[in-house]
């Protein structure tokens, strides 16, 4: 009887550990799941956002040229130009937000094409904040900006077309009166790309 008591005592001790070790390799297990998940999730993002941006600047760029050439062929604006090429200006307050009311644009490469398409000067900001991300990656914000001839230099949000502003050192949120996100939003680097 002792040994059967004995024996059912190490067989209970064994279960529980087998048990407890169980729970420990499928919580460590899910955990690096998560981790491989979110990493695989910010570099296709990231590849694919490049990859859009390039071919939509390569098309913007070609059919902004071709509307320039037919411009100066057709008499249109830049006549008095050489063919071959098109002209951009700074616009109005009242132009950009023309711009922006006209077109269904939910990116900053996608303003930027349609604004240059239709003759506009616009620039490409790109604002990297301070938000951890996986080794070799950086959180940016993609804005677009315009230098108005009477309000001077604009800078609007693609996704709500609202005016911000930015500076380096100081949080994005904080800057335009928005609620304080969970991650550091500080702006650590401003790119303008006319």
């Amino acid at each position: 009887m002792k040994g059967l008591i004995k024996t059912s005592i190490i067989i209970a001790v064994l279960i529980v550990v087998g048990i407890a070790t169980s729970v420990i390799v499928t919580s460590y297990l899910a955990s690096r799941l998560a981790a491989a998940h979110e990493h695989g999730f910010e570099e296709g993002y990231a590849q694919g956002h490049m990859v859009g941006f390039r071919e939509g600047s390569r098309i913007g760029y070609q059919e902004g040229s071709k509307i320039g050439y037919e411009k100066a062929e057709g008499g249109g604006y830049g006549s008095s130009y050489e063919a071959g090429f098109y002209f951009l200006y700074n616009p109005t307050y009242d132009e950009v937000q023309e711009v922006l009311a006209e077109g269904e644009m939910d990116s900053a490469g996608g303003i930027h094409d349609y604004a240059e398409t239709n003759g506009i000067r616009t620039a490409y900001v790109r604002c990297q904040i301070a938000r951890e991300a996986a080794a070799g990656m950086v959180y940016v914000l993609e804005l677009v900006a315009f230098e108005t001839v009477d309000n001077g230099i604009i800078i609007i949000e693609p996704w709500s077309y609202k005016e911000v502003k930015v500076e380096v050192g100081k949080g994005y949120r904080e800057l335009n009166g928005l609620p304080t996100p969970t991650y550091d939003d500080t702006i650590t680097e401003i790119t303008i790309v006319w």
